[in-house]
């Protein structure tokens, strides 16, 4: 699968986007489940650390579900998770009929 991810992110155009930058603060900030969380930009493309509350790989799985249905392009969006012991890392990757997309890197413990 990460070599279907890394064929997708050849074919877009990655760029930071402020909008869903907004979006994602927003989301983990009303969050009840997240005791902490950080949002860092690093070569067009978002690193975003999370530390849940009482994590579980289950737990996890569901806060990225609902995560990306609030972020989410409606044009096309992919994503592949690994599992990490003590944490979950998904690579997430959303895009415009443009090509113009947005890349995570998201960390779940």
């Amino acid at each position: 699968m990460f070599r279907i991810i890394n064929q997708y992110l050849a074919n877009v155009n990655i760029n930071t986007n402020p909008e869903i930058k907004s979006k994602v603060d927003i989301y983990l900030h009303d969050r009840e489940d997240i005791e902490k969380y950080c949002i860092n930009e690093n070569f067009n493309k978002y690193i975003v650390d999370i530390r849940m509350k009482n994590f579980s790989v289950d737990n996890a799985d569901m806060l990225f579900r609902d995560f990306i249905t609030h972020i989410s392009y409606a044009y096309s969006a992919m994503h592949v998770r690994y599992n990490e012991g003590v944490r979950v890392r998904y690579r997430y990757v959303t895009s415009k009929e443009d090509k113009s997309a947005v890349y995570m890197d998201i960390v779940i413990s």
